[in-house]
């Protein structure tokens, strides 16, 4: 996630929607309608909240999709079977990840838990039968722009998310947003309810305050349960430093491979240094961009596997983040081509990967 200046967002939004809209109509969207999830109702939710968008606008979310499928999505399924090679089963972890499970899902296809965390409360899921029409309106609008700027871009502006929280006539919120890409990424939606930690037990159960912080989703994909579970937490030494339960819980869920994309760079300073410090210690296998750990740090897990290229941050950062990590992609004699484009860097000289596998 990144705070984009306006300016600049402007002239992004703006590019992404005729390129968007010019493509659409040789892209189509027989893959979005063909790999669609189902939304199934439950006892607390009677009314599928899904889909979120109709008519022409649904039309061009799927189009969006496929877009961001042939572009991004595919390509990095593919190189994920090839070069993160991921087990079946277990957990994957997200720190720092916003409501991108998106690309969660297309790195670490075979998982059967998913954990992510970030900053933003998760919010109730939206249902959009039971708004009235100015506001279905108003959301609809709203939710086709972040839709469509996602589609392009593949990460998640923080000023929008926050943005969106403050918002009190139509909010999207993380759960519509971790919902829509479950049912768009193939998976049924089975249930969603808020979550709270327990300490007791070391791990995040139902919650019965009505508040909606942190939200499991409940999966299912070709018949294999799937879990999803978002957490809002502080991950910044200021609040990890007086939270020895969420310390060792992070532990735990660190001993699992480890998703870093469009951090900010914030595990590169010092007031993330507790968080910076448990993924070393515990992380199995690493796979990010220029944004997450140093690259000092990142060899202390193990030999780094270099894709793509670094020459210097996105122009919105420090250039001297990173000078490890800029150096060994110079020094390489094995860095392998990155068939897409991550995060914020989208030239072929800048978009990078790094995969780290612990060797012991």
């Amino acid at each position: 996630m990144k705070c984009w200046p306006t300016s600049m967002m402007k002239k992004l939004v703006t590019t992404a929607a005729f390129m968007l809209f010019g493509t659409f109509a040789t892209i189509g969207s027989v893959s979005a309608t063909q790999t669609l999830g189902l939304y199934l109702p439950t006892a607390q939710q009677p009314a599928p909240a899904f889909p979120f968008l109709q008519g022409a606008l649904k039309t061009q979310a799927d189009g969006a999709w496929d877009f961001y499928q042939k572009t991004i999505g595919q390509p990095l399924t593919n190189f994920a079977a090839a070069e993160i090679k991921p087990k079946e089963g277990g957990t994957v972890f997200y720190p720092f990840s916003g409501p991108d499970f998106v690309t969660l899902a297309h790195a670490f296809p075979k998982a059967d838990r998913y954990v992510m965390v970030a900053m933003q409360a998760a919010g109730a899921p939206v249902t959009l039968s039971t708004m009235p029409p100015a506001r279905a309106q108003g959301f609809q609008a709203k939710f086709m722009r972040e839709w469509m700027k996602f589609s392009r871009l593949a990460f998640f502006r923080t000023d929008d998310l926050n943005e969106d929280q403050r918002d009190q006539f139509a909010p999207i919120g993380v759960t519509t947003i971790l919902s829509t890409f479950a049912l768009y990424s193939g998976f049924d939606v089975m249930d969603i309810y808020p979550i709270v930690y327990d300490e007791q037990s070391d791990a995040f159960i139902k919650s019965t305050t009505g508040q909606w912080k942190s939200v499991r989703l409940v999966l299912s994909k070709a018949g294999k349960p799937v879990t999803l579970d978002y957490v809002s937490l502080d991950l910044s030494d200021a609040s990890l430093s007086q939270n020895a339960p969420m310390r060792k819980w992070l532990a735990r869920e660190a001993k699992n491979p480890v998703l870093i994309k469009a951090a900010s760079h914030l595990l590169q300073e010092t007031y993330f240094s507790v968080m910076r410090d448990i993924l070393v210690a515990n992380a199995t296998m690493v796979v990010q961009d220029e944004t997450g750990l140093n690259y000092t740090y990142l060899a202390q897990i193990g030999p780094v596997d270099l894709y793509g290229g670094f020459l210097y941050p996105h122009e919105l950062f420090n250039r001297k983040k990173q000078e490890s990590l800029a150096k060994a992609y110079r020094e390489s004699t094995n860095v392998k081509p990155l068939p897409f484009a991550f995060s914020y860097n989208k030239t072929n000289e800048r978009s990078n990967v790094q995969v780290v596998r612990r060797q012991n």
